[in-house]
């Protein structure tokens, strides 16, 4: 159940009309009208929910949600009574559902008082700008975007349309595209880690480049980018990065990849599109990781990977060669114990 202190009541739809508007097939009662979302185990008759995980079988079929979205496999496993949505991918369909019963937030457009915008920036129409954020000399603010409050947008830097950069924000040194979600406490253009040690003291190089994010980016909350020390450090379009990621100068991030949470990528690195780091993989500087490739879970990416590739341990090796080390170390601590 949505917590209506934080979350806007969920628009009521008859379960054919929610079919019809996301392409869904459908199997039972048309009439049902679906007013809330709840897991399968908790779900009352007018609640939707969806199947996208075999661990929760049982909860399918003993579920009381009113409509299900499963695909055409399992929809002999949805109870007598229970309308099932039927969709090739369930929790996508879910995703699609949700867009429909509970719209994005809209907000008016609005500036606060308390907001510090320089003379010489551009500000798009329909934006809303929160208190005490402060917008710099020379920024360019697209359409329809939302900058929360205390979020600092540095000079020279521009954002594309329906941005929406939540609070505590800081952006400096930045080109930023369409449709670009960057989650509070952010750190996008900060400079690199350019220190040379030169016996007596340590010697910093100044970062000359900048941050450039493609369209539809989602960034998120702590994580840091920083630009580059001469060419830029780039993020493809489509492309997720989760919490408390640190992106370190002159990386290269191509289109529609997954970084999942304490990821950290060192200097000068290329990832390719399509690549999934698990969390809190560790990528050495001045490697390539190819298009499609896979890095499992704590794994410390030493040298290149390749495309489609699939790596594991510390340092990565391919997929199978880890398992079986993994199997190999099992075995000898056994035997040692016996």
């Amino acid at each position: 159940m949505l917590d209506t202190r934080f979350f806007d009541k969920i628009k009521k739809i008859k379960a054919s009309e929610l079919a019809k508007i996301c392409g869904f097939g459908i199997n039972g009662n048309t009439d049902v009208e679906i007013s809330g979302v709840a897991t399968l185990k908790s779900a009352t008759k007018n609640d939707l929910s969806f199947f996208g995980n075999k661990k929760y079988l049982e909860d399918l079929r003993n579920t009381s949600s009113g409509a299900v979205i499963v695909t055409e496999k399992d929809v002999s496993n949805v109870p007598v009574g229970v309308v099932a949505l039927i969709f090739s991918n369930a929790t996508l369909g879910y995703a699609k559902a949700l867009e429909i019963l509970y719209p994005k937030q809209k907000y008016s457009s609005y500036i606060a008082t308390t907001a510090v915008i320089h003379e010489t920036a551009k500000i798009g129409k329909g934006c809303y700008i929160g208190d005490y954020s402060v917008i710099g000399e020379n920024v360019e603010i697209g359409t329809n975007c939302f900058i929360g409050n205390h979020t600092v947008i540095e000079r020279g830097c521009k954002i594309g349309a329906y941005g929406y950069i939540h609070n505590n924000v800081t952006i400096s040194h930045s080109i930023i595209g369409d449709h670009v979600i960057i989650n509070s406490g952010a750190r996008l253009g900060e400079s690199g880690f350019g220190i040379i040690p030169t016996g007596e003291s340590m010697m910093y190089i100044p970062q000359l480049g900048r941050v450039v994010v493609g369209n539809r980016v989602r960034i998120g909350s702590n994580t840091t980018i920083d630009r580059g020390s001469i060419e830029d450090t780039t993020i493809g379009n489509d492309t997720i990065i989760d919490n408390l990621v640190q992106i370190a100068h002159n990386v290269t991030i191509g289109n529609m990849t997954i970084i999942v949470s304490q990821v950290g990528i060192a200097g000068s690195t290329k990832i390719g599109n399509g690549v999934v780091l698990a969390g809190q993989v560790g990528v050495s500087g001045h490697i390539e990781i190819g298009d499609g490739a896979i890095a499992a879970a704590k794994c410390g990416i030493a040298s290149s990977v390749k495309p489609g590739q699939i790596v594991g341990g510390i340092p990565a090796v391919d997929a199978d060669i880890w398992r079986r080390q993994a199997a190999f170390l099992k075995s000898a601590v056994t035997k040692k114990k016996k």
